[in-house]
């Protein structure tokens, strides 16, 4: 199943325009309230949208009050296939980004956070807002395991080792692989020396060859 929602991917739409529609900044929203690493209320959604593209989510005659109606629904767009699959969650557990959501931020929205159309002045989204005693401790976990050990010596990642990668086992929900996986890839996707092992280890798991 988890393969299934994450290769839904290749059947999205294209979505990045001259400005960001509701969907992609609903997206930009959940990701810059930490939506990788836990899960977001939907009123902090709408106040976030609010301040990133006053008016974008207002009522017609009342253009300075949040429509929340229009932000729930717009999430939970998000979470169709139809849309991409790029959120997870609900209103009442809260949304995240989904695995896809990260790899349409990751190539797409950073580039609508970068062009400035967004009217906030933001923190830098990347290396200056990670948590680097939380990063170098997952560095030292992965160097530990098998997996790695496995990449280094040039060997296939077995689908156990790629496992211990994200610490699940075959009885994770695909909410809980999904939450792993999104996690630990923004921690380490765009670093030089784990990145490429870290999207490896995402493959392997989706394949779900467990021979």
């Amino acid at each position: 199943m988890y393969n299934t929602l994450h290769n839904v991917k290749k059947a999205r739409p294209n979505y990045l325009t001259d400005k960001p529609n509701q969907l992609e900044l609903i997206v930009i929203a959940v990701y810059l309230l930490g939506g990788v690493n836990k899960s977001v209320d939907t009123e902090d959604v709408a106040v976030k949208c609010h301040e990133l593209a006053p008016g974008l989510f207002s009522w017609r005659k009342y253009p300075e009050q949040i429509n929340l109606e229009i932000v729930r629904v717009v999430l939970s767009n998000g979470k169709k296939p139809a849309n991409g699959a790029l959120l997870s969650g609900s209103g009442r557990d809260g949304w995240r980004l989904a695995a896809n959501g990260l790899d349409w931020m990751t190539s797409r929205g950073q580039a609508v956070l970068d062009s400035g159309r967004l009217g906030e002045d933001r923190e830098p989204t990347r290396s200056g807002s990670i948590d680097q005693v939380r990063l170098e401790r997952e560095k030292r976990r992965l160097q530990s395991t098998p997996a790695w050990r496995s990449w280094n010596a040039g060997s296939p990642l077995s689908y156990k080792n790629a496992c211990q990668v994200f610490r699940v086992d075959d009885y994770a929900s695909d909410r809980l692989l999904e939450v792993k996986v999104v996690r630990l890839r923004a921690l380490l996707e765009h670093d030089e020396q784990f990145g490429n092992f870290i999207r490896k280890a995402d493959e392997v798991l989706r394949e779900g060859d467990k021979l």
